[in-house]
Parts: structure tokens; sequence; C-alpha cells
């Protein structure tokens, strides 16, 4: 066991590049202590004390690199996260949206929660869906949730959750949809709600794999850009406005701005709130 590392800073700005090339994610120079630290923590759970080997592992090893991302990326979520936002998307974007699609007899609704983590945004937007949809057992809906940690997704698709991940969900949801389990203290999502999600692996920063996502008419990106920097925060929002339908939307957290990122989508304007849209032509 390694008591601490220290990189040189060869070794860290070796280790920053290798992170960034691979997933676009940036860490400033006053994260090293930071990143330093977690780093401890992978190579002693490999049992590798060498950085260059370490590093030769995680090249080579896409669990061992995930393990490290796991360590380094923050999962903190919770159901009803931002719930201006969500209001929002329920009571505004989505009307609009799905008028428009029924206008011209499309019936296909597809989101996506993009760095999802453990599942509560997605899950999240299918308990909206089921409330407000008048006619929901009508329309095709696809929700997809994407995350580059294989163990969050695993935790996502057990849908088994703490009492602080139901800490905003009114109580009338929480006995609609969840069945308290009361020897492990855990809630657990109904399969009414948990089967209209589908998770999968996704590295956002991965071009090949982000080309194939295509036709959303919403997406969800909250609080998952911060880790990026400019010209890689640039490079993921371009893959989003091409994997949306034209009239689609975008939903990003309240730091991180799209007008300073883009030009690309249109504001549109409802009575207390303001969202953006890809244009329709």
């Amino acid at each position: 066991m390694l008591t601490e590392i220290i990189l040189s800073n060869q070794e860290w700005n070796v280790i920053r590049d290798f992170i960034y090339r691979s997933t676009g994610l940036y860490f400033s120079d006053d994260k090293k202590g930071y990143i330093q630290k977690r780093l401890k923590i992978a190579m002693d759970n490999l049992g590798i004390a060498d950085f260059w080997e370490y590093l030769k592992r995680i090249e080579r090893d896409k669990n061992a690199f995930n393990k490290l991302l796991e360590l380094i990326t923050t999962n903190e979520t919770y159901f009803f996260r931002d719930l201006p936002q969500l209001d929002m998307f329920s009571k505004d974007v989505l009307p609009e949206l799905l008028n428009r699609k029924a206008d011209k007899g499309d019936f296909r609704l597809k989101i996506w929660s993009a760095g999802c983590s453990t599942g509560e945004e997605p899950y999240t937007i299918a308990i909206i869906l089921k409330e407000r949809l008048e006619y929901f057992d009508d329309w095709d809906i696809e929700i997809l949730g994407t995350d580059i940690s294989e163990r969050v997704l695993k935790l996502a698709q057990e849908a088994v959750y703490m009492p602080r991940s139901l800490k905003d969900v009114p109580e009338y949801l929480k006995l609609k949809y969840f069945e308290y389990i009361p020897a492990e203290k855990m809630y657990k999502l109904k399969d009414e709600i948990k089967k209209l999600v589908t998770f999968r692996y996704l590295n956002l920063y991965d071009e090949s794999k982000m080309r194939l996502m295509r036709n959303y008419d919403v997406i969800f990106c909250r609080n998952v850009l911060i880790y990026f920097d400019e010209e890689s925060r640039k490079k993921v929002v371009e893959y989003f406005y091409d994997a949306l339908n034209p009239g689609g939307y975008i939903f990003l957290g309240h730091s991180e701005s799209i007008l300073r990122i883009t030009k690309a989508f249109e504001i549109v304007y409802f009575d207390n709130n303001i969202a953006f849209r890809k244009p329709i032509n």
C-alpha cells in the first residue's frame, strides 16, 4: 500500500492529458492534490506502486480506467433535482413539444439523460411523463440514460435508493411509484416506471458512438459539462445538436449556459421561463 502519491510535473501532465484525450474531462492544476488522492486509491486497489506501470495498465485495460473515472468524478444526484427547471420541462416544454409532434401525426418521443449517474434523473423524467401525459399509452416513448461509469449504471438498473435520494419527491408520488423496504431502509422503484428507462455505457467524447445518437426530442445533460474545458465542451454540445430532432430541446445545469458554448440553439420564451431549442427549420 502506498502512503501517498506525489506526482512530478511530468507525471501530472501525462495522466491529466491521458484522461482528457480519452474522455474530454479536464482537470486544472489546482485539482492536482485531489487527483493524487484518488490515484492512490486506484493504484492500491490494483496493488500497483509504480505510476508508469499503472499508466500502462489503464491504457490497455478499459475496466481499470473506468475505476479511476469513478473515483475522480462526482455521482451524487437525487430525484426531482432542480425542480424549477423540471417544472418548465413539464408545464411549458412538454406540452409545446407534444402538441407540435401530434399535429404532424408523430407520436414518438425520445429523451436522453446524458451523465445519468445512478438513474434518478431519467426515472424522474419517466415519472413526469407518466403524470403529465393524458394519453400515455398512445405514445411510443424511449428514455435513455447514459454514463461513463459502469458501476453507477448497474445501480441505476437495480433502482433501489437511500431515503436522501427521495428528499424532494412529493409524498403522493413516493407512495405511488416507490416501495419502501423496512429491513434495508431503502426505497425500490416500481416496475411501472423502471421499465420505461434503458441504460447504456457511453463516453460523451467518443465521436464514433456519439455520431450514432440521433432523433432525440429532449436531451438532459445537467452538471456534467463542468468537468470539460471550453474546447471539449463545445465538441460535446455539437454532438448533442446533431442528436436532436429539429425543434428538440436541451437542458444543461444552471452554471452551464448554452449561450457561452454555442449560438446554434434558439431561445424559446414561455411565461416566466426560457428554454433552448434546435431551430425547427
